[in-house]
């Protein structure tokens, strides 16, 4: 079993995404909001105010999307989120990890 960590920066495409995962037989996964470091020091940070024209363009906000999987699914999983996702035009509109699970309970 795996654990699939996928990071949207661009949370206009969530919903294509969670369509594409069921359509690959993913009906499960937890989404939480969630804010990247640099926009944090950024804006909250006064030493590193300096920074805010770094991330100019960049979407302050983003989505963490949490999938349980079988290892098997990892590739249809990253194909996926390529498809949705990569655009040539803009970088680091996301990002993906997979993680070992040892042990998933479920009650």
């Amino acid at each position: 079993m795996k654990l699939g960590i996928v990071i949207l920066n661009r949370i206009e495409l969530l919903e294509d995404l969670l369509s594409a995962f069921i359509e690959i037989g993913i009906s499960d996964a937890n989404v939480i909001d969630s804010l990247g470091m640099g926009h944090i020091i950024s804006h909250n940070i006064p030493i590193f105010a300096g920074l805010m024209d770094a991330f100019t363009g960049s979407s302050p906000k983003s989505k963490t999307i949490f999938i349980i999987i079988k290892e098997e699914m990892a590739e249809k999983v990253v194909e996926v989120v390529k498809d949705i996702c990569m655009d040539s035009e803009e970088t680091d509109n996301s990002q993906i990890l997979f993680l070992p699970v040892d042990k998933f309970i479920s009650f």
